[in-house]
């Protein structure tokens, strides 16, 4: 028996990645390409030169940069990233949760765009494949939610979603009713705006329209969803609203917020649970319920390292003991099977975490070495 940490799906990230809707080349000018983002409500757009991926532009970037209608794609653009097209769904499910990514780049190992991929491609593939979790929003939402009343000021909204790192606020009326939704592009476009169209004295009327009442520029009335819903039923209202949250409500109070990141990052927690179910320790080895959790922690910080590096398609950590010198000692085996081929490593030690992180820090140890190895060769032109 042993740990077996496998993934659900063998998809790769380009067989369900789109055409990018827009591309942009770093000497364009950032009034060009806003006008396509908006139009198009496109909030990431990849910056090629050639066929290279050297950059991304952000929607946010723009906005909050100053920038105006001249001003050069390449003086705001962010440096490039961007997911594998060769990676697992999963891996891109994982960088969306990590770095709460709206959409990204798809990119072969030279750096060449080769699609594009976001929140609402994710959810949809998951939504098709029946693997949106089956969950309730109440078990996923985050609460309690950060909330603004109607009238207070939007230069007040726009400090709730900088400090709390959020782009959408709940708006409620005296009586905390739900009144409507107020987005961070509800409030950067029109400064935008601003400036696009006033080349002076922008900042007084910046001023004034920070000034003025959230309810004169929310959404209403919002969508929104109630703690009974399934999982299931948010993911459909998300993707058809092009939205990437919904406020939660229990009669007509807001108890919580659910986005599309919660919905990413309840499908990579239920594949972690379904990988530990399937982890087990054999039962001669007599270990009590914290050292599982332990062993677990560290084997899944491990696997999430070498995922950085590498498509992982199977994970297998064998546990033995045995008696050596009249004491008592693991022996660990670790077996990794890449895209690349199949790594062994060995680890031994008189206590279970400690043999675990032998045999896997070895592991991760040679992973990188290969990796970097044919890094070398690929760019000094030779066949590996």
């Amino acid at each position: 028996m042993g740990f077996v940490l496998s993934s659900k799906l063998h998809n790769k990230v380009y067989e369900i990645a789109v055409d990018p809707p827009i591309i942009a080349e770093p000497d364009m000018s950032v009034g060009n390409v806003l006008s396509k983002m908006r139009d198009l409500k496109v909030r990431v757009v990849p910056v090629v030169s050639g066929s290279k991926l050297v950059g991304v532009l952000s929607y946010r970037g723009i906005l909050m940069s100053g920038a105006g209608r001249a001003t050069k794609v390449r003086s705001i653009m962010e440096p490039p990233y961007g997911v594998d097209m060769m990676s697992g769904v999963e891996d891109a499910v994982a960088k969306f949760v990590l770095w709460k990514a709206k959409a990204l780049p798809v990119i072969s190992k030279g750096n060449e765009l080769m699609g594009y991929l976001s929140r609402y491609d994710l959810m949809a593939f998951l939504l098709s494949k029946g693997l949106i979790p089956r969950k309730y929003v109440e078990d996923v939402m985050t609460s309690p939610p950060t909330v603004i009343r109607d009238e207070e000021s939007l230069a007040r909204a726009r400090w709730l979603m900088l400090r709390n790192g959020i782009s959408r606020l709940p708006v409620v009326d005296s009586s905390e009713g739900i009144d409507g939704v107020i987005s961070m592009t509800d409030i950067v476009e029109k400064i935008y705006f601003i400036r696009l169209t006033r080349r002076k004295g922008y900042e007084q009327f910046e001023e004034e329209f920070l000034a003025a009442p959230v309810k004169d520029f929310m959404s209403s009335p919002p969508v929104c969803s109630s703690v009974g819903d399934s999982l299931e039923s948010v993911v459909k209202t998300l993707i058809d609203r092009k939205v990437t949250g919904l406020p939660v409500t229990k009669g007509v109070k807001v108890v919580g917020v659910v986005s599309s990141v919660d919905v990413l990052k309840a499908y990579a927690e239920q594949l972690i649970s379904k990988e530990l179910i399937e982890a087990k320790i054999p039962e001669s080895l007599k270990v009590d319920e914290l050292s599982k959790s332990q062993v677990e922690t560290l084997v899944n910080e491990y696997l999430s390292d070498i995922r950085r590096v590498t498509n992982v398609i199977n994970f297998r950590v064998n546990i033995k003991e045995e008696s050596k010198g009249g004491r008592k000692r693991y022996v660990v085996n670790s077996r990794l099977t890449t895209d690349d081929g199949v790594l062994v490593t060995e680890g031994t030690g008189w206590d279970l975490l400690s043999s675990i992180k032998d045999s896997l820090e070895k592991l991760e140890d040679r992973v990188k070495k290969y990796r970097s190895r044919a890094r070398e060769v690929r760019r000094r032109g030779k066949p590996e």
